[in-house]
């Protein structure tokens, strides 16, 4: 109980929970992705055929780039990296109905993944120091963001299509707000650190420091 009582405590929970709120309005098309690519005009059989390349491409750079990001031990940089590709797949979306465009914007949008697991990896990173807590937290985090996709199936009313250029402007909307936010939780965290180091450096005890000697957040 005292894990579940730390979780509810901690705003940031709270801050990724509402994040991610956000964020799944964004990646609501992925809900809608057949849908999308039928907008091409091709048949139900190709339609599914062209709708699995861009989910293969999309595994490969997850893979490279959670490995890259553990490597680096950085995590913002390579969640803010894949949210403006898919933001740049739903300006093309937004802007143009050629079909060659459409098709590469929706491989551009597809990098969601490789966002979403760095963006776990980080969360787990943030409430590393005490099991029981981080438990909870992600729970919490985890069932709390499935609010998201909730309200994003309310985003692809089939009367906005088959442009869905409204669709694609609330999801960027969206994603300009989750990415941001995940910004400020990066600065704070950074500041965190800056004290930590600091205060170590002062030779603080023990029970003044704001974390176990040595630790860091992953920003």
């Amino acid at each position: 109980m005292q894990g579940l009582q730390d979780a509810l405590s901690d705003w940031k929970v709270w801050w990724f929970s509402a994040a991610l709120i956000v964020q799944y309005v964004a990646f609501s098309f992925v809900i809608y992705f057949p849908t999308i690519v039928a907008t091409l005009g091709y048949d139900t059989t190709v339609t599914l055929l062209l709708s699995a390349p861009p989910g293969v491409l999309s595994t490969i750079i997850s893979f490279v780039l959670s490995r890259y990001s553990d490597k680096k031990r950085k995590r913002y940089i390579y969640i803010l990296a894949p949210c403006a590709i898919v933001a740049l797949g739903f300006i093309i979306s937004i802007c143009t109905m050629n079909m060659a465009a459409r098709y590469i914007s929706m491989f551009l949008m597809s990098q969601t993944a490789a966002g979403q697991m760095v963006l776990w990896g980080w969360i787990n990173n943030t409430f590393s120091r005490e099991p029981a807590k981080r438990a909870a937290a992600i729970a919490m985090i985890s069932g709390l963001s499935q609010t998201g996709n909730i309200i994003g199936s309310f985003v692809w009313p089939p009367t906005w299509g088959p442009t869905y250029r409204y669709s694609y402007a609330v999801c960027l909307a969206a994603l300009g707000v989750s990415t941001t936010m995940y910004g400020m939780m990066h600065l704070h965290l950074k500041r965190l650190n800056q004290r930590m180091e600091q205060d170590e450096r002062d030779g603080k005890g023990i029970k003044e420091l704001l974390g176990p000697v040595g630790f860091r957040y992953l920003v």
